[in-house]
């Protein structure tokens, strides 16, 4: 499955990263994004944080299409 970063929208090509915002224990933001707006994230002082996109649907996924 490809991804697309959820800033640019451009697709998501070698690493991916979870940007994350947080204040009063409520979260502001929070998406999955390329590596330049990760480092864009970063020079903002918002938390970034490498993730893993999985090119294969969960089992969970399988279950529901009976596969």
């Amino acid at each position: 499955m490809k991804r697309s970063c959820q800033y640019c929208g451009e697709l998501i090509v070698g690493n991916a990263y979870r940007v994350t915002s947080e204040e009063d224990g409520i979260t502001l933001l929070n998406m999955v994004v390329c590596s330049l707006c990760s480092m864009e994230a970063k020079r903002l002082r918002l938390h970034a944080e490498e993730i893993s996109i999985s090119t294969k649907p969960s089992s969970l996924h399988r279950s529901r299409l009976g596969i």
